[in-house]
């Protein structure tokens, strides 16, 4: 039988550092409060790029993170695929820039393109690759996911500004022969689109970024808060979809990797789903909300513990407009 196992992670996390008084002074300047907000969603520091660095150089030295803690052979590699609804360019994509970068150490790629499903994308990235190494001879993947979202955040933004922030993950994917299954078992998304309007990047549209009289906050995103009072019981219902069509209970899930926007909601979710015992953690804390990197973050940070043969893993994230994601993976 043929598994598509995860060989390891890895992640770039900005020098930049940015606690919670630094926002806090921030919106004080200009008359607003964010702290309530950062409290109640686990903030207490984040990450910004700096202005030497862009998606392109953080997914660099993400792969190279991998690459180092992993023993992987980048010659080894025949397939790249960039996640992120922060792209660095449109044309070419940034897949093939990545390719070109690295020049002969990845002549072996003949697979490369970008994806775009907002905060989902790394999950639904590792899903798309793993059956598309399935279904043809490509044996070697990387997977990558970028957030660049400081450059473009509005700084009077208390969601975005004062609690996202900045990172990439590199997820390396391999064939496997084994007797029994294993590696990615199941992978079930959920969309509801009529929230699709309360965020939009760039606010302005694509079409209108160049022209001149269009404001800079125009060319940035727009956030509108919405009712998120249904996203629990979305994520609790999907989960246990995936779980019922596997045989398996909440409890038999050794590790839940949830998305790292809230940990209020993510114990929620655990309390609904009557879980018991220390299988979750939570690094948007340290890291701040990173976007379709934040799952992998957790992942890579609890790398020794969750990695082990035999654990079994649930993620469940979620998306702009919106999206939940669930996937089930042996290890």
């Amino acid at each position: 039988m043929e598994n598509v196992r995860i060989r390891g992670t890895g992640v770039y996390i900005p020098e930049h550092k940015v606690y919670n008084e630094e926002i806090n002074e921030h919106f004080e300047q200009i008359g607003l409060d964010a702290s309530h907000l950062m409290n109640h969603l686990g903030r207490r520091k984040r990450y910004f790029i700096s202005e030497d660095e862009d998606a392109i150089s953080m997914c660099r030295n993400a792969i190279d993170n991998c690459v180092k803690k992993h023993g992987i052979h980048l010659q080894e590699i025949e397939m790249l695929v960039f996640c992120s609804d922060t792209p660095e360019y449109l044309t070419p994509s940034n897949a093939i820039k990545l390719v070109g970068l690295y020049g002969d150490a990845m002549k072996n790629v003949n697979t490369a393109f970008d994806m775009n499903c907002n905060c989902t994308g790394v999950v639904l990235g590792m899903d798309v690759v793993s059956k598309y190494m399935k279904g043809s001879s490509i044996s070697h993947a990387l997977v990558l996911g970028c957030f660049c979202i400081s450059p473009i955040a509005q700084w009077g933004d208390t969601v975005v500004y004062a609690n996202f922030a900045d990172a990439a993950a590199c997820v390396a994917l391999e064939t496997a022969e084994e007797e029994e299954k294993g590696g990615f078992l199941d992978t079930r998304m959920y969309i509801d689109a009529s929230s699709h309007a309360f965020v939009t990047y760039p606010k302005c549209g694509m079409s209108k970024v160049p022209l001149k009289k269009i404001e800079p906050n125009e060319k940035r995103l727009e956030w509108i808060p919405s009712p998120a009072d249904d996203m629990v019981n979305d994520i609790v219902r999907e989960i246990r979809c995936v779980l019922d069509r596997n045989g398996l209970t909440a409890d038999e899930i050794d590790y839940y990797i949830f998305s790292q926007l809230s940990d209020a909601d993510n114990m929620e979710t655990l309390k609904l789903l009557q879980v018991e015992g220390n299988k979750y953690h939570y690094v948007g804390s340290e890291y701040g909300y990173t976007g379709n990197t934040c799952t992998i973050l957790c992942l890579n940070r609890m790398w020794d513990l969750y990695a082990q043969p035999g654990n079994k893993i649930l993620i469940a994230t979620i998306g702009a407009g919106s999206s939940v994601i669930v996937q089930l993976y042996q290890f």
